[in-house]
């Protein structure tokens, strides 16, 4: 028995080897890199920008020229008619959420200067509330996840460039949290979900990149390496990757990377601006130059 089963282990070991040496040594072709689920949600030739999923996942806001001059709009997250959030011949743009959907910031022109205003979406009538008064350029603001403070970038104390500030939501005096030479802009925020740290672009090193920093500005931390232009980030809901824009390629796309940095990941393949993350972490919505203008998309991300 000892020997016939000594034969048997023999045999094994010849096919094995056998077909080790086989004259086609070619190897599995790797599996085809998966493209990403695309899916446009508007298509029209306005100029649309800054997207972003609503907390419940039912809508998408964004800003569009459409009425004639840039107001915010939203639409159903599955694309069809939009309806304006917003109707004054000012120039308004670069919208956000509260927490719990119920509020949105967004920057304007409509006191005379640029600066935040607040508008309640439940309450029927309601105007917007002018939230900053600085008399300089405040824009692009970032709701915290706490429903506390409102990060937003302004030129006040300097006369080029920008630096981040924080105001109370509920209003008040609003504190600088990046200090920099003219010229030197901090800008495009977007809060971790803890509501304790931000990721914003920069320019400070002498080129674009991305940087965190507590909210009370503190720890500044590159995360990013020279590669071209990178910008627009917004941090996942797990907390653990940003997604921006970039042109290390070339055309502008979409990339992810980890929050602590490292290297990026490219998420989009035929072009992509301004990305943000759905609530559930599933896609980032982002907009793409289409035939002669950028519409809205969303892609999937967890994969």
């Amino acid at each position: 028995m000892r020997v016939l089963n000594s034969l048997i282990l023999m045999s094994l070991l010849m096919l094995v080897a056998f077909a080790g040496c086989s004259s086609d040594d070619s190897t599995s072709p790797p599996p085809p890199a998966r493209e990403p689920v695309v899916i446009q949600i508007t298509d029209n030739n306005n100029f649309e920008a800054n997207p972003n999923f609503s907390p419940d996942g039912n809508w998408i806001m964004f800003e569009s020229d459409s009425s004639g001059n840039m107001d915010i709009w939203r639409v159903p997250v599955v694309g069809g008619t939009a309806e304006p959030l917003t109707t004054d011949p000012a120039f308004d743009s670069s919208p956000c959420w509260s927490p719990d959907g119920s509020f949105i910031a967004f920057e304007s022109e409509r006191g005379g200067s640029k600066d935040i205003w607040v508008l309640d979406l439940i309450t029927p009538g309601a105007v917007p509330v002018q939230l900053t008064e600085s008399g300089h350029n405040d824009g692009s603001p970032a709701w915290s996840p706490n429903n506390d403070y409102i990060v937003f970038e302004s030129n006040s104390e300097k006369s080029t460039g920008a630096d981040l500030w924080l105001i109370p939501v509920a209003g008040g005096d609003a504190q600088r949290l990046t200090t920099t030479a003219d010229g030197v802009y901090s800008r495009s925020s977007a809060w971790s979900p803890d509501g304790e740290n931000i990721v914003f672009e920069t320019n400070r090193d002498g080129y674009v990149a991305l940087y965190t920093i507590s909210k009370w500005g503190l720890n500044p931390t590159r995360i990013t390496s020279h590669n071209g232009y990178v910008g627009h980030p917004d941090w996942s809901p797990d907390g653990e990757e940003i997604v921006f824009e970039g042109t290390g390629s070339g055309l502008s796309e979409i990339y992810t990377v980890a929050a602590t940095g490292g290297d990026v990941f490219q998420v989009t393949m035929h072009g992509g601006y301004w990305p943000s993350y759905s609530a559930d972490g599933t896609k980032v919505v982002y907009c793409s130059y289409g035939a002669s203008s950028p519409n809205v998309w969303t892609v999937e991300v967890d994969w």
